[in-house]
């Protein structure tokens, strides 16, 4: 019986002894791309908006009095006095250089809600 005892008593002393700490603290490890956290998803809304990446297309209708123009079927508008135009040597040029058939290539204002206002057009 006393061994018995005895050896209850050493489980009992081996178990406790395993779950104690010795206070010291280890870095965490560094954490790979599969366990990091997920990104804000209000960043990955602003990486995917392509709003000031380049389009191109064939203007089908201009209409200057409304600085407005048709490209694909999507009637976009025109700040005139902030558009910049730009001819097809690359130098700034007028509002006049706009017409009907023309191939242009043009940036959206990121600063307009409704992506429907032109910051810039280039004409090829």
């Amino acid at each position: 019986m006393n061994q018995s005892l005895l050896a209850i008593a050493l489980l009992v002393v081996a178990t406790s002894a395993g779950a104690t700490t010795t206070g010291v603290l280890l870095p965490n490890p560094p954490r790979s791309a599969a366990t990091r956290a997920p990104a804000n998803q209000e960043t990955g809304k602003s990486m995917a908006d392509d709003s000031s990446g380049l389009r191109k297309g064939t203007l089908e209708a201009v209409d200057l009095a409304r600085s407005t123009f048709r490209v694909y079927g999507q009637e976009l508008a025109f700040d005139a006095a902030k558009l910049r135009f730009f001819g097809r040597d690359g130098k700034a040029t007028n509002i006049y250089a706009l017409h009907r058939g023309a191939n242009v290539r043009f940036t959206l204002d990121a600063s307009d809600p409704k992506q429907r206002r032109v910051a810039v057009i280039y004409i090829d």
